[in-house]
């Protein structure tokens, strides 16, 4: 009994996964983000945070957005251990605006792949990076995306946004959101 989000946080240190219906993604206004019990249990969860939307997914192609962060980190090795345990053929795209970054960026992603004998296709985007993401997964038709958890503190979460949010708000596949 309580707040959702909360006991939803308690609870999922007893598992590997917390799984939630995608039925309210947080809002695009940074006010009502502030009520959202979604971005709140994200911000929460001891666990990654598999988000899923009312639609199907066979869970064939999985997509890891990567920026080289620790919570990006963490997607990546968790998209690894999905790509070799479940046979997932795996895209990893960054989206950045400087090209040296983001070679280096992806060259760390690709060693940590490659030492780990996973497959991977690998993009490096420009834009904005929530609908860059997006575009990735359709390019590689993907209907899975992994990506980190939100990387600023939760304040400026609320104020700037986050690409975790804007994904949430558009796509129509499973999204895994790692801590």
């Amino acid at each position: 009994m309580g707040d959702v989000a909360p006991q939803i946080a308690v609870h999922a240190r007893l598992t590997d996964l917390a799984v939630i219906n995608l039925t309210y993604p947080p809002p695009s206004h940074p006010f009502a983000r502030l009520d959202s019990g979604f971005h709140e249990l994200v911000q929460r969860c001891p666990r990654p945070v598999l988000a899923v939307p009312q639609t199907v997914s066979p869970l064939n192609r999985a997509l890891l957005a990567y920026d080289g962060s620790p919570k990006s980190e963490e997607a990546l090795f968790v998209a690894a251990y999905l790509a070799n345990k479940w046979s997932v053929p795996l895209a990893v795209v960054t989206v950045f605006e400087g090209g040296n970054v983001a070679t280096h960026t992806l060259d760390r992603a690709r060693a940590y792949l490659e030492k780990r004998k996973v497959e991977a296709v690998y993009f490096i985007e420009h834009g904005d990076v929530d609908n860059t993401i997006l575009s990735a997964a359709e390019d590689f038709r993907a209907d899975l995306i992994i990506m980190g958890g939100y990387g600023y503190n939760p304040v400026l979460d609320v104020v700037l946004g986050s690409a975790v949010d804007g994904v949430l708000r558009q796509s129509d596949m499973p999204t895994l959101i790692c801590r």
